[in-house]
């Protein structure tokens, strides 16, 4: 929690979007050397964060996505991907991951979203 906190401090916006755009913008580039399918990820416009998580099966990988459903509803969202279907060496010819389920963080505050997405992804990964 502590960690948060003080990313939020750093963060000059009061706009709540912008510090989640913000947070989100730093979480990834820690994360995303670490994903062993690089550019696989769930994109779009209302995608602030895809983070890669096991998946339900030994042959397929999970994403887990903090997206905006509207200005003030947030929801997490796991996706999977069979990794027989990956194209490395195009990944634009990779089939989007499906989605499998949808939670709604009903928060208000940039933190609470972000803790709730923290355990989502705890709970995806086993934590």
């Amino acid at each position: 929690m502590g960690i948060l906190k003080e990313l939020l401090k750093e963060i000059k916006s009061d706009d709540m979007t912008q510090q989640i755009i913000e947070i989100c913008d730093s979480i990834y580039e820690e994360e995303s050397p670490n994903f062993l399918y690089p550019d696989q990820e769930p994109k779009g416009t209302n995608v602030f964060l895809a983070l890669e998580v096991p998946g339900r099966y030994s042959k397929e990988i999970g994403y887990v996505t903090l997206e905006r459903e509207s200005e003030e509803l947030y929801v997490a969202i796991f996706h999977t991907l069979d990794i027989n279907r990956i194209d490395i060496e195009n990944p634009e010819a990779t089939p989007m991951p499906r989605r499998q389920k949808v939670w709604e963080i009903d928060e208000n505050k940039a933190e609470k979203i972000l803790m709730k997405f923290a355990k989502i992804c705890k709970m995806l990964r086993g934590e």
